[in-house]
């Protein structure tokens, strides 16, 4: 794997370390998925689908024998463990079911579509300022039918060119923000 592939997936770490004790654990999944419900001011019964969604894909991430005797990952399990998910043919059903639960809270006015202030505010989640980066750079990169709205197919797109992609050049290098260390 690549130096550029390799500090994407730090950051990933990072951002799924909720409470950054170094290791990314369940608990820290299922309050990801509860942060972004509470911020999103979601229904009680979409709030428990989310943490749902968000411990189903840790037990996902979890499956490998050797991971579920410490039930909690390192950084290099972590890249080991999404190295192996490029080959596994559940992957794309198992996050796409995350991905669309927090893609629905974004979409605000039920369009089934982000438009660039519903994206934006996907940036104030994540926690960075708007002088951080170029966050319509950011839109534009992923709106790749340039209509000025994010399909979940576009979205869902940018965030495997994201996992996966080991391209320097790729726009969604900023899928989840700026590449930070």
């Amino acid at each position: 794997m690549s130096e550029f592939w390799l500090k994407k997936m730090k950051y990933y770490f990072k951002i799924h370390d909720f409470d950054h004790d170094g290791y990314i654990n369940e608990d820290d999944f299922g309050e990801i998925g509860r942060k972004f419900a509470d911020i999103y001011k979601a229904s009680p019964e979409k709030k428990e689908e989310l943490i749902g969604h968000w411990r189903k894909w840790w037990r996902y991430m979890m499956k490998d024998e050797d991971l579920k005797k410490n039930n909690r990952l390192t950084l290099p399990i972590l890249v080991r463990s999404i190295g192996q998910q490029l080959y596994d043919p559940d992957v794309v059903s198992v996050v796409s079911k995350i991905i669309y639960g927090m893609f629905e809270l974004l979409d605000v006015d039920k369009d089934g579509f982000l438009q660039p202030e519903e994206h934006r505010r996907w940036y104030e989640h994540m926690g960075f300022p708007e002088e951080a980066f170029d966050r319509r750079a950011a839109f534009d990169a992923m709106d790749t039918n340039h209509d000025n709205k994010l399909s979940f197919d576009e979205f869902i797109r940018a965030y495997f060119d994201f996992v996966f992609s080991q391209d320097e050049s790729s726009p969604n290098k900023f899928f989840f923000g700026p590449l930070v260390d």
